[in-house]
Parts: C-alpha cells; structure tokens; sequence
C-alpha cells in the first residue's frame, strides 16, 4: 500500500469520524431544541391560566361582603318566616361563593402539576412549594368558612379580608416571580 492509499483511508477514516460526531450532535441539539420548545408551551399556557385565575381570584366584594350584610338585614327585621328564607339564601350564597373562591385553587394545582411533567430539576422544588402554599391557603379559606356563625357575622368578614394578608401570601408573590425567572432560563429567553 502506498502513500496515496493511506491518506484516502486517513481522510475516508476522518470523514466518516466527522459525520459521525456531527450527527450526534445534531440529535443532540434536536432533543434540547424539542424540550425548550415543550417547555415554552408548557410554560406560556400555565402563564395564561395563571391570569385568568388571578382574575377569577378577584371577586367581586359585594358578594363577599354582601352575604352577610343581607342575611343580618333580614335577620334585624324579625320576622321568623322571612328568617327562615334567609337562612336558607344565606347558606346557598355561601355553598356558591365557597365554590367559586375554591375552584381557582384547584385548577391552578392540576396547572402545577403539569409543569412538573417539563420543567428542569431547578424549577421542581419552586414548583413544589407553590403547590403547598396554594393548597394551605386553601385550607386556611375552608376553615374560616368552616368558622361561620351568623351571630358572628363581623368577626367572619374580618376574617375573610385577612386571609393571605401574610407572609404566605407575601411568598407566594415572591415564589411566582422566581418560578417566571427560572422559566425565562429554562427556554433561554
């Protein structure tokens, strides 16, 4: 064999080599590129169903003042009869406002969730914690509805216009920031 075919097998050999590492570093940067497309997805639809829940979370305060303040109306006139309906209506309002300031919170659980199924090994513990304090604010809500007496109507909208008004609710804020850093990271934007 001469000088001529060892350097076509040399240069046959290297080219070949290269392909080959080319083609893993495509498939490479492929997979990447798909899961930074995902996570994109991923993260813009949790982001849009972050702000339509943020503005179902905003009720609007007559119903939430307004239960009451009705009930304790009726109840002041005295009548046993009309007492009775308010009662009832009373307790109906309630069953819906507890329903409507709950199902936010569990949309935005199932929203998380789903996010742990794409997000990097970074983002899952942020995530995690979001979840426990989305899920202990929505116990601290039941229970204050759990605490509801009639005769203490007062106590219980004070009650309501504390809830979050905390450092759970201060951290919560400062987790959602974090978490939108850590997307914006992820997806390299």
């Amino acid at each position: 064999m001469g000088t001529k075919e060892i350097l076509l097998i040399v240069v046959a050999f290297l080219g070949w080599s290269w392909a080959i590492i080319q083609f893993f570093i495509n498939r490479r940067n492929h997979k990447r590129d798909k899961t930074i497309e995902r996570r994109y997805e991923s993260y813009s639809d949790y982001m849009k169903k972050s702000d339509e829940l943020m503005n179902k979370v905003r009720i609007d305060p007559k119903m939430v003042y307004g239960i009451p303040s009705d009930f304790m109306a009726t109840m002041l006139n005295g009548n046993p009869e009309e007492i009775d309906n308010a009662l009832i209506k009373f307790n109906s309002e309630l069953l819906e406002f507890t329903k409507k300031a709950t199902e936010p919170i569990m949309i935005l659980n199932q929203e998380l969730s789903a996010l742990l199924l794409v997000c990097s090994d970074e983002l899952s513990p942020k995530i995690n914690e979001l979840k426990s304090l989305s899920i202990d604010f929505n116990n601290e809500f039941q229970n204050v509805l759990n605490s509801i007496s009639p005769n203490e109507s007062n106590d219980m909208i004070e009650k309501l216009k504390t809830i979050g008004h905390n450092n759970r609710w201060r951290r919560f804020e400062g987790l959602n920031v974090e978490i939108l850093l850590l997307m914006r990271k992820e997806i390299n934007y």
